[in-house]
């Protein structure tokens, strides 16, 4: 398996999550934002990014959570970032993307224009920084009452996905971009079926030749679960990929047999397996 995913894969040059930020009650604008995203952004996917720390906090990990690492990760994977300021959470959200160019550049600020007409800590600190340094500039002022979405369709789609393939180039894992490592994962979960977070490490650790950051693989694994492309089945932490979402990945021309031959051989160790795996992998097959 490792010299198959080292030399075998393409990979998609961009990711096309966008990181969407604000409440989380039925009414607020986030949730309605997402009915409007699912019709109207198919070529994007919808991510909110309490789904994947919900994951990780499920789990256990050697290493303290550092929910501003967790946030930038999620930043280095999105192609943008819509950011309602409409709850504490997304209003400390406002503060520390504006402070951290990286997110700054891909923030969409969606601000609510009957709130607009007097200063506020929003618009003249966080707003300001986030309107100079975002590739999406200007901000927009949109009625949250009656709210228009086709202006943030129009934003997201400035900069549209590059669908374009390059070669997966297997670098030392502290080198990997963190979306090389999300299509990675995602295509190993689906190499094996079935497989838990301590298998993920195993087999990047052969792969990255010891040298690996559990706590890395674990993040990026949650956000696989909190955007829908894995999800977890049975009592001891097992992930399956969900077969509805596509892979940022394909196989190089005059692979595929080998890709074949590969899940065949994984599939026949699993007659030999405990039942209970046995069951774990049928219904796998059957949820995905």
């Amino acid at each position: 398996m490792i010299h198959f995913l080292e030399s075998s894969y393409l990979i998609q040059r961009q990711s096309n999550i966008v990181f969407v930020c604000g409440g989380s009650k039925p009414g607020d604008m986030r949730k309605r934002f997402q009915d409007y995203f699912r019709f109207n952004l198919s070529e994007f996917e919808f991510f909110e990014p309490e789904f994947a720390m919900n994951n990780y906090f499920s789990g256990i990990d050697v290493e303290p959570f550092d929910i501003a690492d967790f946030e930038e990760l999620v930043g280095d994977l999105s192609h943008s970032i819509v950011l309602f300021p409409e709850a504490p959470g997304s209003f400390a959200e406002a503060g520390y993307f504006s402070a951290v160019p990286a997110l700054a550049e891909k923030t969409i600020l969606a601000m609510n224009s009957s709130k607009q007409k007097r200063d506020s800590f929003i618009s003249l600190g966080p707003a300001k920084k986030i309107q100079e340094q975002s590739r999406f500039h200007p901000n927009i002022q949109i009625d949250y009452e009656n709210p228009d979405f086709g202006m943030l369709a129009e934003r997201i789609r400035r900069y549209p996905v590059n669908k374009k393939k390059k070669a997966l180039d297997i670098l030392p894992f502290g080198k990997m971009p963190a979306f090389e490592l999300f299509a990675l994962i995602r295509e190993i979960v689906s190499l094996l079926t079935v497989a838990t977070v301590e298998d993920l490490e195993f087999t990047l650790r052969s792969l990255f030749s010891g040298h690996i950051s559990s706590s890395r693989i674990r993040k990026i694994t949650s956000i696989l679960v909190g955007s829908g492309h894995l999800f977890e089945l049975g009592d001891f932490g097992h992930l399956a990929v969900r077969s509805s979402r596509s892979s940022f990945m394909e196989i190089r021309e005059g692979t595929k047999g080998s890709r074949d031959e590969l899940l065949l051989t994984v599939a026949s160790l699993y007659p030999d397996a405990a039942p209970e795996f046995v069951q774990l992998v049928s219904d796998a097959r059957d949820a995905a």
